[in-house]
């Protein structure tokens, strides 16, 4: 396992061991599916202006949008990309403990970092009783990670340093006094029509709930 350090520095470096090649130099992002899910359920009329901590901000497409509601934001991005945002922090030791977010997310995080379970216990203690937390992963057991196996798409040494099964994410959060409400699969596939026959086995894999990632949303105990 590599060091957390070695880690940290190759993300601030924007070494392409760790991000994929043209990531930084994209000009129009939009918001990925776990994203989406995120603003969907949590940006409503009735939700007023809570505290919101993001750990991972990227290009802060997400984050900006609770910035942007009068959200309270504080966020963690060791990238430079992310740093100009008001209250994004480069290390996640530089965030006060007297935080007490509402909502909490780690989309695309727990498998780039060399110890999850000590991340996820530092989340809790900036998470406010009975937060929510969002969090997006690989998942090992998925229908593309048994069939491609050393081919998986998700294999990226050095960028990804952990993969999980549906045990080792309700063990993580667990020992982290985080509790499941919803563990769902996903291939990342964004409606739209479909065209070609890759399109069309893509949307089942979705559909079937055999996709490669995971979204885990759990409630601080």
């Amino acid at each position: 396992m590599p060091s957390q350090e070695l880690l940290n520095h190759l993300y601030s470096s924007a070494s392409g061991s760790v991000i994929g090649v043209g990531w930084t130099d994209m000009k129009s992002p939009r918001l990925t599916v776990p994203e989406q899910l995120v603003l969907d359920r949590e940006m409503t009329p009735k939700s007023g202006p809570k505290q919101y901590f993001e750990l991972g901000v990227g290009k802060g497409l997400l984050y900006r949008q609770f910035l942007n509601a009068g959200w309270l934001c504080r966020g963690v991005e060791p990238g430079t990309w992310g740093r100009e945002l008001c209250g994004v922090e480069p290390h996640l030791n530089s965030i006060p403990n007297s935080l007490s977010a509402e909502l909490v997310v780690a989309l695309d995080v727990l498998e780039h970092i060399a110890d999850p379970i000590s991340t996820l216990r530092q989340l809790r203690k900036l998470a406010a009783d009975g937060a929510r937390l969002y969090c997006a992963m690989p998942n090992r057991q998925s229908l593309r990670a048994t069939i491609g196996r050393t081919r998986w798409r998700m294999l990226r040494p050095l960028g990804h340093v952990n993969y999980w099964s549906r045990e080792s994410v309700i063990e993580a959060f667990a020992k982290s006094r985080f509790t499941i409400e919803e563990l769902i699969k996903t291939d990342l596939w964004e409606p739209r029509p479909i065209r070609t026959l890759k399109e069309a086995a893509a949307a089942a894999i979705e559909h079937l709930g055999l996709g490669d990632q995971w979204i885990a949303i759990a409630r601080a105990t």
